[in-house]
């Protein structure tokens, strides 16, 4: 645009970006730049992570400029879909704020938040966001601007030797205006805007250099993710009181599960916990799958009864300050004698993850490759099917034939963090893409059904470009890393039947009868999250699971409840 003022949105457009013509200010609302003072606030460490940022970039000049979230309306209503802060701008700021923007003059090591001038009208429907000394006191950065509401004065960059320059520090030779800036960066929400030469004047060389943002981009991203796969100490403090309130939360379910009759009892009574603990944001929908429901990996209806089902499936994590917890446990559905097993079958199967998993977390230490612990995991599982029964033949056979997948149709475990399936970091060199896209290097060469898991799902998942991991070396786990370790074992009806029992390279191995008897099971699922430390590791889930689970259940019948739950 040629007054470099960025226009409001369409009528129709549900996404309300901040826009540059604000009206109705406090009289607070002047352009004037400020400046931190000394805190002695734990802030989290927005910084530290620019410059680590930075480091990884290997680059001494520059400005990184990130969008967060805008306020959005549902379609063709106007009631706000619920905010989730964009996790690059929060790695960046600490800042759980609509509508604002961040720049980091690489070259002065200058951070930047900048906020959206404050609409007085709306102030008494949705109150207001942060103001510019509030935003210093509660952020790790080092300034803090308005949005000015003349776009075209106030929204002033020069992209040059000068780098960021003050709206009334006086004319430079290379300008662009924030608000033509920001419509940049609202393309794909992450940017590096780079310095342009000394004849960047005007719009047209600027849009002339999008190719090379593009890969600057790109080049960004990575460098975030490399950053973020490490946790520093406040991060993990973060995933480590996210986990504290979601065991309470399952404890909860335990204590009163001999009174449930349906999985919507569950959620509630998982959820209440964590709202009344202030932490009512989840880190994904809860999965409080029985039976059969059990079988589906992201089952999230929560809405069918117990009736005769053996197993339940609780995989709910809560978050604390945008970070996650992940944790799965199995619950027997047992009426007639809570605390215990319903069936020798529900609990050979549990006991068989539960060995599985115990003995994936004892592996996990720094230089440790997290692909070969997930091709022992499966091969532990399709040794304890061939214990079971439920898979026969030759153990080379099966393993070649890929029929385990059947039973364990994901990975491992993934990255936790700002994200519940965090980024990961990328692969060195790019590998070329495979069929089984969701298993790790070397466990199925073949078979499996022909499609992939959601990408970060599996630790050992892939790209755009190809799998993650191209060798078990780059796989390997370093201090600060905070990995999920979840095997399973499923008897879901669709996956078995249509890509399995109906394959003769699968069916040989498989036998129906004894299958028969665990179809009741359902699936079955233990998950903690663990966080790699330099000797070792530390499992920072404190749910109760094996005999402690059990225990928990069985104190809660004992303990004169009689009746429908009714609350906490």
């Amino acid at each position: 645009m040629d007054d470099c003022t960025a226009p409001p949105p369409p009528a129709h457009s549900h996404t309300r970006r901040p826009s540059p013509i604000v009206t109705n200010q406090f009289n607070y609302h002047h352009i004037t730049l400020h400046t931190k003072k000394n805190h002695s606030i734990d802030r989290y460490p927005s910084k530290s992570h620019a410059q680590r940022l930075a480091a990884k970039l290997s680059v001494s000049q520059g400005l990184i400029v990130l969008a967060a979230t805008p306020p959005t309306t549902y379609p063709d209503s106007d009631q706000p879909v619920p905010f989730r802060q964009d996790r690059y701008f929060f790695y960046l700021t600490g800042c759980n704020e609509p509508g604002c923007y961040v720049t980091y003059d690489i070259g002065k090591d200058i951070l930047t938040l900048w906020l959206p001038a404050i609409d007085e009208s709306r102030v008494v429907w949705t109150g207001r966001g942060s103001t510019v000394d509030e935003a210093l006191e509660r952020y790790d950065v080092d300034r803090a601007r308005y949005i000015k509401a003349d776009g075209k004065v106030g929204w002033r960059h020069c992209l040059g030797r000068r780098s960021l320059v003050d709206a009334d520090a006086g004319p430079c030779e290379e300008r662009l205006s924030v608000a033509e800036a920001i419509a940049v960066v609202y393309t794909d929400r992450v940017w590096t805007v780079p310095f342009f030469g000394k004849g960047a004047r005007n719009r047209r060389t600027v849009m002339a250099n999008i190719t090379g943002l593009i890969e600057r981009r790109e080049k960004l991203r990575r460098a975030m993710d490399a950053c973020r796969v490490i946790k520093d100490e406040h991060e993990i403090d973060l995933i480590r009181r996210a986990n504290e309130i979601t065991a309470a939360a399952h404890t909860a379910v335990l204590k009163n599960i001999h009174l449930f009759t349906n999985e919507a009892e569950v959620e509630a009574a998982y959820t209440a916990v964590c709202i009344a603990k202030h932490a009512k944001r989840q880190g994904y929908s809860p999965i409080a799958g029985s039976g059969p429901n059990a079988s589906v990996l992201h089952y999230d209806s929560n809405n069918e009864d117990f009736a005769d089902r053996q197993m339940l499936v609780l995989d709910a994590g809560c978050e604390v300050e945008c970070y996650a917890s992940d944790v799965t446990r199995t619950i027997p559905l047992n009426k007639k004698n809570p605390g215990h097993w319903p069936s020798e079958e529900a609990e050979r199967v549990y006991r068989l993850v539960e060995k599985v998993q115990e003995a994936c977390i004892a592996e996990m230490r720094p230089g440790k490759s997290f692909v070969e612990i997930t091709y022992m995991a499966r091969r532990m599982t399709m040794e304890g099917l061939l214990e079971l029964g439920v898979l026969k033949g030759d153990e080379e056979e099966i393993w070649k034939a890929g029929t385990v997948v059947g039973f364990f149709p994901h990975g491992l475990g993934h990255h936790l963090g700002l994200e519940v399936h965090d980024v990961s970091p990328v692969a060195h060199p790019p590998a070329a893409d495979t069929a089984a896209s969701s298993l790790a290097e070397g466990v199925l060469s073949a078979g499996g059904p022909p499609f992939a898991l959601p990408r970060r799902f599996d630790f050992a998942n892939t790209t755009s470009s190809g799998p993650l991991y191209s060798s078990t070396a780059a796989s390997e786990l370093e201090p600060g890393m905070v990995v999920t370790i979840e095997p399973g074992v499923y008897f879901n009806r669709f996956l078995l039947e249509q890509f399995f029992l109906s394959d003769p390279k699968h069916s040989q191995f498989i036998d129906e009868k004894v299958l028969e008897r665990y179809w009741k099971v359902g699936g079955v699922r233990i998950e903690d999250d663990i966080l790699v430390t330099r000797k070792g590791y530390e499992n920072l889930t404190s749910a109760p699971k094996g005999e402690a689970m059990l225990e928990v259940v069985r104190e809660g019948a004992r303990g004169g409840c009689c009746g429908r739950w009714n609350g906490l």
